[in-house]
Protein backbone atom coordinates (compact mmCIF):
# COMPACT_ATOMS: atom_id res chain seq x y z
CA UNK A 1 0.00 0.00 0.00
CA UNK A 2 1.51 3.27 -1.09
CA UNK A 3 1.24 6.76 0.31
CA UNK A 4 -1.61 7.57 -2.09
CA UNK A 5 -3.69 4.66 -0.81
CA UNK A 6 -2.99 5.66 2.78
CA UNK A 7 -4.04 9.24 2.12
CA UNK A 8 -7.19 8.06 0.35
CA UNK A 9 -8.16 5.79 3.24
CA UNK A 10 -7.46 8.49 5.83
CA UNK A 11 -9.42 11.09 3.88
CA UNK A 12 -12.41 8.79 3.48
CA UNK A 13 -12.37 7.96 7.18
CA UNK A 14 -12.15 11.65 8.14
CA UNK A 15 -15.00 12.51 5.77
CA UNK A 16 -17.09 9.69 7.18
CA UNK A 17 -16.48 10.91 10.73
CA UNK A 18 -17.55 14.45 9.79
CA UNK A 19 -20.60 13.41 7.79
CA UNK A 20 -21.97 10.85 10.25
CA UNK A 21 -22.96 13.33 13.02
CA UNK A 22 -24.68 15.55 10.46
CA UNK A 23 -26.68 12.59 9.13
CA UNK A 24 -27.65 11.52 12.65
CA UNK A 25 -28.78 15.04 13.52
CA UNK A 26 -30.85 15.21 10.34
CA UNK A 27 -32.51 11.83 10.95
CA UNK A 28 -33.29 12.63 14.58
CA UNK A 29 -34.81 16.00 13.69
CA UNK A 30 -36.67 14.79 10.61
CA UNK A 31 -38.20 11.82 12.42
CA UNK A 32 -38.36 13.26 15.93
CA UNK A 33 -41.36 11.26 17.18
CA UNK A 34 -39.93 8.00 15.91
CA UNK A 35 -36.54 8.86 17.34
CA UNK A 36 -38.03 9.67 20.74
CA UNK A 37 -40.03 6.44 20.92
CA UNK A 38 -37.14 4.29 19.66
CA UNK A 39 -34.74 5.89 22.15
CA UNK A 40 -37.23 5.26 24.96
CA UNK A 41 -37.58 1.65 23.78
CA UNK A 42 -33.84 1.17 23.64
CA UNK A 43 -33.38 2.84 27.02
CA UNK A 44 -35.45 0.08 28.64
CA UNK A 45 -33.11 -2.62 27.39
CA UNK A 46 -31.20 -3.67 24.32
CA UNK A 47 -31.69 -7.44 24.27
CA UNK A 48 -35.08 -7.58 22.54
CA UNK A 49 -34.22 -4.85 19.99
CA UNK A 50 -30.94 -6.64 19.22
CA UNK A 51 -32.58 -9.96 18.42
CA UNK A 52 -35.49 -8.29 16.59
CA UNK A 53 -33.01 -6.36 14.46
CA UNK A 54 -30.85 -9.42 13.83
CA UNK A 55 -33.85 -11.49 12.76
CA UNK A 56 -35.16 -8.75 10.47
CA UNK A 57 -31.78 -8.10 8.88
CA UNK A 58 -31.26 -11.80 8.19
CA UNK A 59 -34.85 -12.33 7.02
CA UNK A 60 -34.72 -9.40 4.60
CA UNK A 61 -31.01 -9.25 3.76
CA UNK A 62 -30.53 -12.81 2.54
CA UNK A 63 -33.49 -12.78 0.11
CA UNK A 64 -32.45 -9.31 -1.06
CA UNK A 65 -28.94 -10.60 -1.78
CA UNK A 66 -30.45 -13.48 -3.76
CA UNK A 67 -32.65 -11.06 -5.72
CA UNK A 68 -29.70 -8.82 -6.53
CA UNK A 69 -27.67 -11.78 -7.77
CA UNK A 70 -30.49 -12.93 -10.08
CA UNK A 71 -30.36 -9.71 -12.06
CA UNK A 72 -32.95 -8.03 -14.27
CA UNK A 73 -36.12 -6.79 -12.52
CA UNK A 74 -35.35 -8.82 -9.39
CA UNK A 75 -32.12 -6.85 -9.01
CA UNK A 76 -34.11 -3.61 -8.78
CA UNK A 77 -36.39 -5.09 -6.11
CA UNK A 78 -33.39 -6.40 -4.15
CA UNK A 79 -31.74 -2.98 -4.36
CA UNK A 80 -34.88 -1.32 -3.00
CA UNK A 81 -34.92 -3.79 -0.11
CA UNK A 82 -31.24 -3.07 0.57
CA UNK A 83 -31.88 0.70 0.54
CA UNK A 84 -34.77 0.25 2.97
CA UNK A 85 -32.53 -1.80 5.27
CA UNK A 86 -29.86 0.89 4.98
CA UNK A 87 -32.35 3.61 5.93
CA UNK A 88 -33.53 1.66 8.98
CA UNK A 89 -29.89 0.93 9.87
CA UNK A 90 -28.84 4.57 9.78
CA UNK A 91 -31.95 5.58 11.68
CA UNK A 92 -31.02 2.94 14.26
CA UNK A 93 -27.50 4.32 14.51
CA UNK A 94 -29.01 7.79 15.03
CA UNK A 95 -31.15 6.41 17.86
CA UNK A 96 -28.11 4.77 19.47
CA UNK A 97 -26.22 8.06 19.15
CA UNK A 98 -29.11 9.88 20.82
CA UNK A 99 -29.14 7.34 23.66
CA UNK A 100 -25.39 7.74 24.15
CA UNK A 101 -25.90 11.51 24.20
CA UNK A 102 -28.70 11.24 26.77
CA UNK A 103 -26.50 9.22 29.07
CA UNK A 104 -23.54 11.52 28.50
CA UNK A 105 -25.58 14.61 29.35
CA UNK A 106 -27.06 12.83 32.38
CA UNK A 107 -23.53 12.22 33.71
CA UNK A 108 -23.21 15.98 34.17
CA UNK A 109 -26.64 16.14 35.84
CA UNK A 110 -27.85 18.56 33.23
CA UNK A 111 -30.86 18.42 30.98
CA UNK A 112 -29.96 18.82 27.37
CA UNK A 113 -32.22 19.29 24.40
CA UNK A 114 -32.59 16.45 21.89
CA UNK A 115 -30.25 18.38 19.59
CA UNK A 116 -27.50 18.60 22.22
CA UNK A 117 -27.96 14.93 23.06
CA UNK A 118 -27.74 13.94 19.40
CA UNK A 119 -24.65 16.06 18.75
CA UNK A 120 -22.81 14.71 21.79
CA UNK A 121 -23.80 11.10 21.12
CA UNK A 122 -23.05 11.19 17.41
CA UNK A 123 -19.56 12.59 17.96
CA UNK A 124 -18.82 9.89 20.55
CA UNK A 125 -20.31 7.15 18.38
CA UNK A 126 -18.51 8.25 15.21
CA UNK A 127 -15.14 8.33 16.99
CA UNK A 128 -15.74 4.94 18.58
CA UNK A 129 -16.77 3.42 15.24
CA UNK A 130 -13.64 4.82 13.59
CA UNK A 131 -11.44 2.99 16.12
CA UNK A 132 -9.73 0.13 14.24
CA UNK A 133 -10.99 -3.43 14.68
CA UNK A 134 -13.00 -2.89 17.89
CA UNK A 135 -15.09 -0.14 16.33
CA UNK A 136 -15.39 -1.75 12.92
CA UNK A 137 -16.26 -5.29 13.97
CA UNK A 138 -17.92 -4.92 17.39
CA UNK A 139 -19.29 -1.42 18.06
CA UNK A 140 -20.64 -0.71 14.56
CA UNK A 141 -22.46 -4.04 14.00
CA UNK A 142 -23.87 -4.17 17.54
CA UNK A 143 -25.06 -0.55 17.40
CA UNK A 144 -26.48 -1.01 13.91
CA UNK A 145 -28.42 -4.17 14.73
CA UNK A 146 -29.67 -2.93 18.11
CA UNK A 147 -30.76 0.44 16.77
CA UNK A 148 -32.34 -1.22 13.73
CA UNK A 149 -34.36 -3.44 16.06
CA UNK A 150 -35.50 -0.51 18.22
CA UNK A 151 -36.67 1.46 15.17
CA UNK A 152 -38.33 -1.63 13.74
CA UNK A 153 -40.21 -2.31 17.00
CA UNK A 154 -41.44 1.28 17.00
CA UNK A 155 -42.60 1.06 13.37
CA UNK A 156 -44.24 -2.31 13.88
CA UNK A 157 -45.82 -0.92 17.05
CA UNK A 158 -48.32 -3.25 18.64
CA UNK A 159 -46.92 -6.47 17.21
CA UNK A 160 -43.37 -6.36 18.57
CA UNK A 161 -43.33 -3.79 21.35
CA UNK A 162 -46.55 -4.82 23.12
CA UNK A 163 -45.98 -8.53 22.73
CA UNK A 164 -42.61 -8.60 24.47
CA UNK A 165 -43.00 -5.74 26.93
CA UNK A 166 -44.89 -2.61 27.71
CA UNK A 167 -44.85 -0.11 24.86
CA UNK A 168 -43.34 3.29 25.58
CA UNK A 169 -45.74 6.17 25.92
CA UNK A 170 -45.78 8.57 23.00
CA UNK A 171 -43.83 11.74 23.54
CA UNK A 172 -45.95 14.84 23.96
CA UNK A 173 -44.64 18.35 23.84
CA UNK A 174 -46.25 21.20 25.80
CA UNK A 175 -48.40 23.48 23.71
CA UNK A 176 -48.61 27.21 23.99
CA UNK A 177 -51.65 28.44 25.93
CA UNK A 178 -54.19 30.11 23.72
CA UNK A 179 -56.05 33.27 24.58
CA UNK A 180 -59.78 32.79 25.15
CA UNK A 181 -62.05 33.79 22.32
CA UNK A 182 -65.14 35.82 23.27
CA UNK A 183 -68.06 35.97 20.92
CA UNK A 184 -70.92 38.40 21.12
CA UNK A 185 -74.42 37.27 20.24
CA UNK A 186 -76.08 40.58 19.74
CA UNK A 187 -75.51 44.23 19.46
CA UNK A 188 -74.49 46.20 22.49
CA UNK A 189 -76.21 49.42 21.36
Amino acid sequence: MGIGDTLLLTSCLAGFMLAMPALFIFLNLALLGTSDRATARLNRGGCIPFFAGLAAILACGIPAAVLVSIGSFAQAIGSIVFLTLLFFGFMGLAVVARLVGQRLVAMYEAEGSPLVQTIAGSIILSFSIAFPLLGWFIILPFSLVTGFGAVLLVFVGGIGANFFSKAPKPVTYPQQPQAPVYESYGSTD
